[in-house]
């Protein structure tokens, strides 16, 4: 059976949990669906299956969503994460991003928001409110390692994978991979939307 698609929602909140899942129900992409209300029963669940997304409430009552997804890494867990929240905080969306999450979406949002941001993610694109995400250079320092601002760098400047890889001696898939880690951080889908990002930030 194909599990790439089933999701795992964290939430200690019954009628939100339900009213995602039943949201969630309905969209084609997702398979089975399943909902927890503990960091124990979220981390027997993964442990016990192959999620493709786990749906995390940050600010849960004995726990919180972030403990919990550096548990599930630890534990080997090689699925998406989107983050969710009753506060729009841009310390907590950074966080989010800076742990490699696809996504945070704020659960004000509507029930057809949440399966569109579900949806992206299990399509391989990342879901973050683009203007909390970062507000200066400072705020990409600490969300990038050296590489991956050096590789930024040159990325912003537009030079290719190809001159990047002979500017840092490193080949050319080690550029890709670099470059879609620095994608995911940031919450950008192309070098465009990064340049625009970084050439925005107030310095």
């Amino acid at each position: 059976m194909n599990t790439a698609n089933d999701v795992l929602i964290v939430d200690d909140h019954p009628m939100v949990c339900a009213a995602i899942k039943t949201a969630l129900n309905k969209s084609s992409l997702v398979n089975d669906i399943y909902a927890v209300a503990s960091q124990k029963s979220a981390i027997e669940h993964i442990k016990k299956y192959h999620f493709g997304l786990i749906i995390l409430d940050i600010e849960l009552e004995e726990s919180d969503g972030f403990s919990i997804y550096k548990r599930a890494l630890l534990d080997g867990y090689k699925g998406r994460a989107l983050f969710l929240s009753a506060k729009q905080d841009k310390h907590i969306i950074r966080t989010a991003a800076k742990l490699g999450a696809q996504g945070f979406i704020n659960k004000a949002e509507s029930l057809e928001d949440i399966t569109s941001a579900v949806e992206l993610i299990l399509r391989g694109f990342t879901f973050f409110p683009q203007e909390d995400l970062l507000i200066n250079e400072k705020d990409i320092d600490q969300i990038l390692t050296e590489r991956e601002l050096t590789v930024m760098s040159y990325l912003v400047e537009g030079l290719s994978n190809k001159d990047i890889g002979e500017k840092l001696f490193i080949s050319n898939k080690t550029v890709s991979t670099y470059k879609t880690k620095i994608f995911e951080k940031l919450g950008v889908d192309s070098v465009i939307s990064l340049a625009k990002l970084v050439n925005d930030d107030p310095y």
